[in-house]
């Protein structure tokens, strides 16, 4: 199992709101939400994407997905002056507008206009333009890009970061929904946080200890899940997704050496993991049972981490870890308990995480007293 990399544990939910839902969380004024309906010309999108003021993030969707006859169709209907879906963008930032929807179709206009990496084919009505890329258009035909209106919906900065991520997550029209960590590193662009989570998810302990499969940021997920009870109170503790989205804010605002001690202390503390509970134990429910879940379970990292670099003698604890891996054993092993179920369901709420913390720093302690 050494360096296999393996997927989430899904958690079983009854209620509404999931780990990949928004939920907002404190109240906002509805004035202060301002999207606006702005057409623009195909050129001036053109110059941002030359001037590299479209910004396509790091999660994803990924850009240039569609095949060279999707592309070749988008295109097409451009020179047919046939409507386009509407795009979205992020433009809090004046110089970098981030897109929220339309990456597919953005990322073919800056293949074929700025790039021009591709040339038409299997054109549906134009056929004449089968084989031809931008430069080898007339006159006319390129007046015909220089007049194309395209219609935008722009979200404007006086708009609430917790809208934003609202509106991230419901418009997703194409590709892959974004899940919440994508769109937290998406929105969270100032600051080193989004390459801070890269860098760690890319060391040997961690994907020696976690092994996560890491496709769609799910190890930053885990990474931000420590570092969230390390920088913010528990009062600012709501649901698991506010949370996160806090401490995603917060740790742009750290210095390199703030950081860098952070990342210091994940890493001793994923150590000490597989000192107590041995190796491949992968924060999953295989723990008790290979033949259990194998998956990494959020709930059980977060609360294992963070326990874990809570305990002030850690000599003593490993002294007696038995005592320890026996009562965690016996946790896991029973699903009816208040335990189990605070790790498999609903575990993104408050009541579900101050039990499963409870319950394990109150086996921390008998195991501290037993030594």
């Amino acid at each position: 199992m050494d360096n296999e990399e393996i997927e989430i544990e899904i958690e079983k939910t009854d209620n509404d709101i999931g780990e990949d839902q928004t939920d907002i969380t404190s109240p906002f004024k509805t004035k202060d939400v301002r999207i606006t309906h702005s057409p623009i010309l195909l050129p001036s999108l053109i110059k941002r994407f030359e001037e590299k003021a479209i910004i396509i993030p790091d999660f994803q969707r990924k850009a240039n997905l569609w095949t060279l006859n999707q592309m070749s169709r988008l295109i097409e209907s451009i020179l047919l002056k046939l409507p386009l879906p509407i795009f979205y963008f992020d433009v809090s930032n004046p110089d970098e507008w981030l897109v929220v929807d339309g990456l597919q179709r953005l990322s073919t206009m800056d293949r074929f206009f700025t790039k021009k990496d591709f040339k038409l084919k299997n054109l549906e009505f134009l056929t004449d333009f089968n084989g031809k890329g931008y430069d080898d258009f007339d006159r006319s035909t390129q007046r015909v890009i220089d007049e194309t209106i395209l219609l935008t919906h722009q979200i404007e900065a006086q708009t609430p970061k917790e809208v934003r991520y609202s509106i991230f997550n419901r418009i997703n029209t194409g590709g892959l929904s974004l899940n919440s960590q994508e769109i937290r590193q998406a929105l969270n662009q100032v600051g080193d946080g989004v390459k801070f989570l890269s860098n760690i998810v890319e060391k040997r302990e961690f994907k020696d200890i976690v092994g996560i499969s890491n496709k769609r940021m799910r190890g930053q997920e885990l990474v931000l899940r420590f570092m969230a009870f390390q920088i913010l109170k528990d009062d600012k503790f709501k649901t698991m997704q506010n949370f996160l989205d806090l401490a995603m804010e917060e740790l742009n605002k750290k210095n390199k050496e703030e950081l860098q001690e952070l990342e210091n202390k994940l890493i001793e503390i994923l150590i000490f993991s597989e000192e107590i509970l041995g190796k491949n134990h992968k924060f999953s429910r295989s723990i008790v049972d290979t033949e259990k879940n194998k998956s990494v379970n959020l709930s059980l990292f977060d609360v294992l981490t963070v326990s874990f670099n809570a305990i002030q003698n850690k000599h003593l604890f490993k002294q007696n870890k038995k005592y320890f891996i026996d009562g965690f054993k016996n946790l896991l092993k029973d699903e009816s308990s208040a335990f189990f179920e605070s790790i498999t369901k609903g575990t993104s709420g408050k009541s579900q995480k101050e039990t499963r913390f409870r319950i394990i720093q109150e086996l921390i302690q008998e195991t501290l007293k037993k030594a």
